[in-house]
Order: C-alpha cells, then sequence, then structure tokens
C-alpha cells in the first residue's frame, strides 16, 4: 500500500466535501420524505402512549415546529451511519494499523448501542416513566412540542446512556485514562451531571439523582470492564 503523501489543502477540502455530498443528499431525502409523513407519524408515536387526547396546540406555528423538527432528526439519525463510514474512509490514509482497527470495531459497536438504547428507552423505559411524569386531572393537556420533545429526549437519552461503558471501555484500553480517581474521573461525573440534566424531564432533585446515578453506573462498568481485560 504506498505511503500517505502530503496534499496541499484545497485538495483535502474537496475530498472532504465530496465525502461528505452522500450523506447530505441522504439527510435532504429524509428530511423531506419524513415531513412529509409526519403528520402520520406523530400521531403513531401519541397513539402508541396513550397520549393522543392529552395534547393541544398553543402556538399558531407549534405544529409546523414540530413537524420540521421530527424531520430534521430523522435526517440527522439516516445519515449519520453514512457520514460516519465517508469519514472514516476520508481519515483513512492517515491512521495507523491499530487506530484503523480501533475504528472500525468502535464505530459499528457504537451505533448499534445507541440504536439498542433508543428502541429499549421507547418499549421499556418511556412506558414506565410516562404514568409519573404524565399523571393528573383526566382532563389534563399538555403541549404537543413538549409531550414529542419528552418522549425524544428520553429514548434518545437512553441511546446516548448506552454509549458511556463503550466510552469508558474504549478510553482506558487506549490508555488515555488509567481509571483511578484523578481529576480525570472527576470531569467525567461532572460530563455526566451535565448529561443527565439533558435526559431529565424534569430536572428537580430526585429525579437528576437518579439519572446521574444510573449514567455514573453505566460509566463505572465500562471502566470495571476494561480493567478487567487489561488484568
Amino acid at each position: 500500500m504506498p505511503a500517505d503523501r502530503p496534499q496541499p489543502l484545497p485538495t483535502h477540502l474537496r475530498e472532504l466535501r465530496g465525502a461528505l455530498l452522500g450523506p447530505l443528499l441522504l439527510f435532504g431525502l429524509l428530511l423531506a420524505t419524513t415531513f412529509a409523513g409526519s403528520d402520520a407519524i406523530l400521531r403513531a408515536m401519541l397513539d402508541y402512549h396513550g397520549l393522543t387526547g392529552s395534547v393541544s396546540l398553543y402556538a399558531p406555528a407549534e405544529f409546523l415546529r414540530v413537524r420540521l423538527d421530527l424531520a430534521a432528526l430523522a435526517g440527522c439519525l439516516g445519515a449519520l451511519p453514512l457520514a460516519l463510514l465517508q469519514t472514516y474512509r476520508f481519515a483513512r490514509p492517515g491512521l495507523k494499523a491499530r487506530e484503523r482497527a480501533f475504528a472500525q470495531r468502535a464505530i459499528p459497536l457504537s451505533l448499534a448501542l445507541f440504536a439498542g438504547g433508543t428502541v429499549l428507552g421507547w418499549l421499556l423505559v418511556l412506558p414506565r416513566l410516562l404514568p409519573l411524569l404524565a399523571g393528573g386531572p383526566g382532563e389534563a393537556q399538555f403541549s404537543l412540542a413538549q409531550t414529542v420533545g419528552l418522549l425524544l429526549s428520553l429514548s434518545l437519552g437512553a441511546g446516548i446512556a448506552l454509549q458511556l461503558p463503550l466510552l469508558a471501555f474504549m478510553a482506558r484500553r487506549a490508555g488515555l485514562w488509567d481509571g483511578g480517581l484523578a481529576q480525570a474521573r472527576k470531569l467525567a461525573w461532572g460530563l455526566l451531571l451535565a448529561l443527565a440534566l439533558f435526559v431529565t424531564p424534569d430536572p428537580s432533585t430526585i429525579g437528576l439523582l437518579l439519572a446521574t446515578a444510573l449514567l455514573v453506573l453505566l460509566f463505572e462498568t465500562g471502566n470495571w470492564l476494561a480493567g478487567g481485560a487489561r488484568g
């Protein structure tokens, strides 16, 4: 295999533009397709969790905004695997053999964990949390935007949370972190707290503590697995 030769910056920019063209086209196609069927998709989402009769519109453009947000999210998630693949192909000539092998294992596993966590969040977490979060008088009404945001943040948050064992495992295996109670660990726990604030729909003290404890447990599980694999 020929060695990677230095090239001018404009050449690299043209290669990067060509690599990202496919993901951008796929994003646009998915955005348009999802927006066209977003009405039926939103109804199916609300019907699945029994929320169809509990949502209302409180702003003139709220329904349009929710449809656009849903379509953009679908485009981003659908184009993400292709974008990662194209980015890896673009960077591959500059990577060492060990780095290439690492990326080839980590990227598919990370995507699989994210997809699996999102499905678990939708099928298992939401049905158990929604009665607690949306409980109240029978005539209670909720904003469509906030309700859809709640469904998506909890399910996608579960997918993001399942990345934590992999991230901790990779960081320790790569020697970026020794797993000890050092400044890096304090920073990691602080980032987990910030993530808990993002995925917790009602950041009260109890909910925030429970979400943070779960994320820390997942992170430390990956750290423990990496330590066992090394030892």
